[in-house]
């Protein structure tokens, strides 16, 4: 009974310490991903400077979408291979739910990503075109 207090204590210990470093990485995803208002957005998708990805399905961006968007479905297994970016990039989907999990999922690869708050519905309420 005396030896099992400090192999707890080690065990809670090292099991904090785990947690610690997932949550750094969690925290540091967190930090590569900036949410942008619709006017801040459009004005990156306008310089052309990055890729914009639409997270949808095939059959959401076909109902409308950025100009110049590519779609890749975020629920796809292969998604953070098919980004595979090299710089920064911009994402959004119908709500902003999606575009976020997405987000993280690519900041996790050290991908500088840029969301669109609200998404492709917060867009067209602010009256910006769309494309089919």
């Amino acid at each position: 009974m005396k030896h099992l207090l400090p192999l707890m204590l080690t065990f809670v210990l090292c099991a904090s310490c785990g947690s610690s470093r997932q949550q750094s990485a969690a925290d540091a995803a967190q930090e590569r991903v900036t949410i942008l208002c619709v006017s801040d957005f459009a004005q990156l998708v306008d310089k052309h400077e990055m890729r914009v990805i639409d997270v949808r399905t095939r059959t959401e961006f076909n109902t409308g979408h950025i100009k110049g968007a590519e779609n890749i479905d975020m629920k796809q297994p292969d998604f953070v291979d098919r980004v595979n970016a090299r710089g920064p990039v911009a994402v959004y989907c119908r709500t902003g739910n999606r575009s976020y999990q997405a987000a993280l999922m690519l900041a996790e690869q050290g991908i500088t990503v840029y969301d669109l708050g609200g998404g492709i519905a917060a867009w067209r309420q602010a009256g910006k075109p769309t494309e089919k």
